[in-house]
C-alpha cells in the first residue's frame, strides 16, 4: 500500500511537467513579453477608435477590408461549424504572428496585437456612429470570447517576441563569432597553446535563453499548445455557442 510520503514523492506525469516547465518560462521569459503585447493591444484600439471617429469616412474602406479578410467563415452555419472554422481561423492567425518571431532584430509580432486592437477600435467607431450601445456590445459581444481569444492573441505575440529576441541575440552572437575568426591575432608567439575564448551570450541573459534555436523552438511549440491552443478553442466555442444568443 502506498504511503503518503510515497504519494508526494511520486514524480510529476508529462503535463505535470509540461506545465511545470511551462510556469517558470512564463515567469522567466514570457511575463514581460505579455505585458509589452498587451499595452500594443491597448494603443491599437485606442489609436484605431481615434482616427475612426476623426475620420469616419474611412470607416467603410476599412470595414470592407475586415470582411473580406473574415469571408470564409460561416456566419450563418451551425454553431459547431462556426466554432471549429474560428479556432482554425484564429489558431493560424497565431501561428503566423510566433513564426515572424524567426526574423531577427524587427520585433514583427507586435504588429499583431496592434492591428487586433486597431480592428477593435473600427467596431467601436462603427458601432458608436451607428448610435448603438457600444459599452453593451463589447460586454455582450466581444467580452465573453474575447477575455479567451485576446488572451490568446496576446500569449502568442509574446511567444513571437521571445522568439525574436532569441534569433536576435543569436545572430548578433554569430556576427561576433565571425568578426572575431577573421580579426587578426595580436597574441606573442609563446601563447599559441593558451585556450581560445569562445564567444557566448552576455552573461545578463536569462538561463534558458541562452539554448539553440532547438531549445527556443521547442519552448514556443509546448507554449502554444498547452496555453494559446486551449484558450483559442474556448474562444471559439463561446462565439459559435453562446454569443450569438447574448443581446
Amino acid at each position: 500500500m502506498a504511503t503518503p510520503t510515497d504519494v508526494t514523492t511520486r514524480p510529476p506525469g508529462l503535463f505535470g511537467r509540461l506545465y511545470r516547465e511551462e510556469r517558470e518560462a512564463w515567469r522567466r521569459h514570457y511575463k514581460k513579453y505579455f505585458k509589452l503585447a498587451a499595452r500594443a493591444l491597448g494603443l491599437g484600439f485606442v489609436a484605431g477608435f481615434l482616427y475612426f471617429m476623426l475620420w469616419p469616412a474611412q470607416e467603410r474602406k476599412a470595414l470592407e477590408y475586415v470582411v473580406n479578410a473574415l469571408k470564409d467563415i460561416p456566419l450563418g452555419g451551425s454553431p459547431l461549424v462556426l466554432a471549429l472554422t474560428l479556432f482554425y481561423h484564429n489558431a493560424r492567425a497565431s501561428v503566423v504572428a510566433i513564426a515572424a518571431g524567426i526574423v531577427p532584430f524587427l520585433y514583427l509580432p507586435i504588429l499583431d496585437p496592434l492591428v487586433n486592437g486597431g480592428v477593435l477600435g473600427l467596431l467601436a467607431s462603427v458601432s458608436k456612429h451607428q448610435g448603438l450601445d457600444v459599452p453593451r456590445l463589447i460586454l455582450t459581444q466581444i467580452l465573453p470570447h474575447g477575455v479567451f481569444e485576446l488572451t490568446a492573441v496576446v500569449y502568442a505575440t509574446s511567444l513571437g517576441l521571445y522568439l525574436s529576441a532569441g534569433m536576435s541575440r543569436k545572430a548578433a552572437a554569430a556576427w561576433k563569432a565571425r568578426k572575431s575568426q577573421s580579426a587578426p591575432s595580436v597574441l606573442p608567439p609563446d601563447a599559441g597553446t593558451a585556450p581560445a575564448a569562445s564567444p557566448d551570450f552576455p552573461a545578463c541573459c536569462p538561463l534558458g535563453e541562452a539554448a539553440g534555436p532547438e531549445g527556443l523552438a521547442r519552448n514556443v511549440v509546448r507554449s502554444f499548445a498547452l496555453v494559446v491552443l486551449p484558450l483559442l478553442l474556448v474562444a471559439a466555442f463561446i462565439e459559435g455557442f453562446i454569443t450569438p444568443h447574448l443581446r
